[in-house]
């Protein structure tokens, strides 16, 4: 009986991986427009419904950090027509942020393909007395300053650069990215850690200006930036990622089919071009791959909060 049912499911499981897709698929992003996740999004899905031949409806599901978008996409039926961008916010980060957190950032999902790498910028206001990193430093252990946060990842990074580099200053929330910026623009904080995906275009209008890289090497959009490697804080190693994920139990054909059409648009020159024009590194992976570095990197980023001391709340 039981070896019947099993035979039964793997045959459903085929069949319906047969026809997939045969409706629209919805990408939940758990955040706001405007962010690094929801431009991924955004440049994914232009490719990827003609690819499918059906209609890919984004819905953005902003709010705690990401969490809220993520538990739907958890409790969402697991059969490949519920999406979710993934992203080192909301599945590396967060498990260090919240004590409960509503969804396990790595056994309620598959996690599909990663679709990039994104280091942060340190940017001030461009009229800001701090031309550099040291004199930034210097401030904050005169007076504490303000940093913005708009996400887990910018709000450990925050937290960390005060650690590896004795600075003083107080992080200041925001329910994402853009409107941390926004204040920073209206001179309400001092000072960010933000995808460059994010700050790119305010860096390149002249109203920001970029003191730090956290990148390997510099910025090919912005050389005259040293990364912190550069300036001696050679342990500060985390990078922003983003990738897909479908909830866990969702057929493996499925699954390698998404993991597939993605990664096949990520091969594109013309995908891999609008990616590196925010400062994205597009670097595909497999679905086994994928999962790893998933594993590897709540690994990461939760050491970090620790290290920063922050407590979950």
């Amino acid at each position: 009986m039981g070896a019947g049912c099993a035979v039964a499911a793997l045959c459903g499981a085929a069949q319906a991986a047969d026809t997939y897709p045969d409706k629209p698929i919805t990408i939940i992003v758990p955040f706001s427009p405007g962010s690094a996740t929801d431009t991924s999004a955004r440049i994914l899905t232009e490719k990827l419904g003609p690819r499918l031949n059906v209609p890919i409806v984004i819905e953005n599901k902003p709010g705690a950090s990401g969490t809220i978008g993520s538990m739907a996409a958890a409790r969402a039926h697991p059969d490949g027509y519920t999406l979710i961008l993934t992203s080192s916010s909301t599945h590396s980060a967060t498990p260090a942020l919240f004590r409960k957190l509503g969804y396990d950032p790595t056994g309620d999902f598959i996690h599909v393909v990663r679709i990039a790498t994104i280091p942060m910028m340190l940017v001030v206001r461009a009229d800001a007395p701090y031309k550099t990193t040291q004199e930034l430093i210097k401030a904050t252990q005169s007076k504490p300053l303000n940093y913005a946060y708009g996400s887990p990842t910018s709000q450990i990074a925050g937290a960390t650069f005060n650690t590896v580099a004795s600075a003083t200053a107080n992080g200041v929330p925001y329910k994402s990215q853009p409107p941390a910026v926004t204040d920073l623009l209206g001179g309400h904080v001092d000072y960010l850690f933000a995808d460059l995906s994010v700050v790119t275009s305010f860096m390149q209008a002249g109203k920001l200006r970029g003191l730090a890289f956290t990148g390997q090497s510099r910025a090919p959009a912005f050389p005259d930036v040293p990364t912190l490697a550069e300036l001696g804080y050679k342990n500060f190693d985390l990078v922003v990622w983003v990738g897909v994920a479908v909830p866990a139990g969702t057929p493996d054909p499925v699954v390698q089919r998404l993991n597939r059409e993605v990664a096949a648009i990520l091969a594109d020159p013309d995908t891999v071009r609008r990616f590196e024009a925010l400062g994205m590194h597009v670097s595909p992976n497999s679905v086994a791959e994928h999962q790893a570095f998933a594993q590897a990197q709540r690994k990461v980023w939760t050491q970090r909060a620790v290290d920063a001391r922050i407590e979950p709340q």
